[in-house]
């Protein structure tokens, strides 16, 4: 039997988020899974005939300097980037390397700590880079913030400027102080990752409120008369306002004689003008507060990777199941109360349930893939995920390219969905 073309790798990846709090790129971090060399030839063929021209760009990053090395020397694919590390910029043997990959037409990436990256900003003309935030950096960025921009330190002969530097990525942002710094005054090329656990402590034991944006579009595409399927994709976008709402027409006071599981079954027996009676009384408290954009939209990835991961012709009800199960999967985080308690709310199939709260049910193993495949830090336990879970690695794969490649977000208040919702 042939091996198929990524299973000698595993991929995981990391959204980058821009000033409006969309997604401008995705960071691919590619694990070579044995130490036999990366066939290079399907890899590139992959993303050259599977990654959309018009989708958010790549970031490839690899765990493997020999890995990187030779993507370095291959032909560069349309709408990528590659990440190379500081320590192979310091090689003067791998400098004509890096000069003559340039001039191939590779577009690199300088990476490592932002307070090391001006010597080479100054030798290298338009060089970017995945600038590295370090806790010095972060407090003297956020106390130019707190001034207003530029100050004169006490005892010092000139002004203070912040670190963040126009035109980068910057990765490790622990706050939504530096992120809005870097993205709304320093016009910062985008954040890698988002500062999720800062943003929902600061939250304290406040529940994150419904999406309002989300709320208007579910209005806007039931005014234009749109298929059910496309207001269920609308829907959820936002793990909260499906939660609520299944909580609704499961409630007493609506008086149904049978149990509605799904968003799909809620949305046949509520009915549009019900429907959108409810979000407008929803509309008025719900949050317009953008900084939870990339938080919604992350765990919206994961669940779309959960679907895709099913393949197109799974049964309905199965892909139900495993979108409620990615949707839920990190509701305790947004309603600041236990999972067991907030399901147990909700009549879900035990397959759900099981899966969600004892982490012992038939879509343990998407959640389990979707989880190490938005966490770099963890790709190289993907092959014993995959194994776990009964998918190949090409497989899963070749899912995060489609998520990735369908991952652009629309500027406008309409949205189309894509295939995995």
């Amino acid at each position: 039997m042939m091996p198929s073309d990524l299973d000698d790798i595993a991929f995981a990846f990391e959204p980058v988020w821009d000033r409006s709090r969309r997604i401008c790129a995705s960071r691919l971090t590619i694990h070579a899974v044995h130490d036999k060399p990366v066939d290079l030839v399907r890899l590139l063929g992959v993303l050259t005939e599977d990654f959309p021209a018009d989708a958010p760009p790549l970031l490839l990053t690899t765990t493997s300097p020999p890995l990187l090395v030779a993507l370095l020397k291959q032909a560069p694919v349309r709408n990528t980037w590659l990440e190379v590390p500081e320590f192979i910029w310091a090689k003067p043997e791998a400098l004509e390397l890096l000069l003559k990959a340039r001039r191939f037409g590779h577009q690199l990436l300088w990476h490592g700590p932002l307070a090391h990256f001006e010597p080479y900003a100054k030798k290298f003309q338009g060089l970017r880079g995945v600038l590295e935030v370090s806790v010095d950096d972060a407090l003297l960025a956020l106390q130019v913030a707190a001034q207003g921009g530029e100050f004169t330190a006490a005892g010092a002969s000139s002004r203070v400027e912040s670190p963040i530097l126009a035109g980068h990525l910057y990765q490790g942002v622990s706050s939504r102080a530096l992120a809005d710094h870097c993205l709304d005054k320093r016009q910062a090329w985008g954040v890698v990752g988002w500062p999720e656990d800062e943003l929902l402590s600061a939250k304290a034991h406040q529940a994150v409120p419904m999406d309002q944006r989300v709320a208007l579009q579910v209005m806007q595409a039931m005014e234009a008369e749109v298929p059910i399927q496309t207001v269920e994709a609308l829907l959820v976008q936002d793990p909260v306002m499906v939660y609520r709402l299944l909580r609704l027409v499961n409630s007493a006071a609506f008086g149904l004689t049978h149990e509605v599981e799904s968003v799909r079954h809620a949305l046949m027996m509520l009915g549009y003008n019900q429907l959108r009676t409810w979000l407008m009384g929803v509309y008025k408290t719900a949050s317009t507060d953008k900084s939870l954009h990339p938080l919604r939209h992350a765990m919206l990835m994961r669940t779309r990777l959960m679907r895709l991961l099913l393949g197109p012709n799974s049964d309905e009800e199965l892909k139900g199941e495993v979108q409620l199960a990615g949707v839920f999967s990190q509701l305790d985080r947004l309603l600041k109360e236990p999972l067991p308690e907030l399901l147990n709310q909700l009549p879900l199939s035990s397959r759900v349930f099981n899966s969600l709260v004892r982490h012992d049910g038939p879509y343990v193993a998407y959640l389990d893939t979707a989880r190490v495949m938005s966490n770099p830090l963890d790709v190289a336990d993907m092959p014993a995920i995959c194994e776990r879970g009964g998918f190949s690695l090409d497989e899963a794969n070749r899912a995060v390219i489609e998520l990735l490649g369908t991952a652009r977000e629309p500027v406008g208040q309409t949205f189309t969905p894509q295939r995995g919702l």
